[in-house]
């Protein structure tokens, strides 16, 4: 069972604690995350490598100490567990746009820990406003 957001919160808490580690995305984008999931951001990035969708060093993040959009609560970058791609073209809002081939999303999606469960979550499924960009 996928865990909800607040749970993912206590899980790799507490936010803003800036202790973060690069890692380099397929095309130009270089991202700070906390260093417990490189492995899976190796993944995702191995996944971009092989639909050949590069990443712009201009519009791709990942560790950032803020609130979420319209919200109160801590996003899920201020742990430095979620990663913006290309929000220039993978916008944010009520209309799902994206230039991400579904199938490179859905290999995103098919990445499991040892023990079998999802690591990224796309927040284009989002059942309210789309989040194109966001990978958590």
């Amino acid at each position: 069972m996928a865990r909800t957001t607040q749970q993912k919160r206590d899980l790799w808490g507490p936010p803003c604690r800036g202790v973060t580690e690069r890692v380099a995305l397929y095309g130009s984008a270089v991202v700070a995350v906390d260093p417990r999931i490189v492995e899976a951001t190796r993944a995702l990035n191995d996944v971009l490598a092989r639909w050949a969708y590069k990443t712009r060093r201009a519009d791709t993040g990942a560790y950032n100490c803020r609130q979420i959009t319209g919200g109160t609560n801590y996003s899920l970058h201020a742990y430095g567990t979620a990663i913006d791609i290309n929000w220039q073209t993978n916008p944010y809002g009520h209309h799902l746009i994206t230039d991400m081939p579904i199938g490179m999303i859905e290999d995103i999606e098919a990445i499991e820990t040892v023990g079998g469960v999802q690591v990224w979550r796309w927040g284009g499924r989002y059942s309210n406003n789309k989040d194109a960009m966001h990978f958590e």
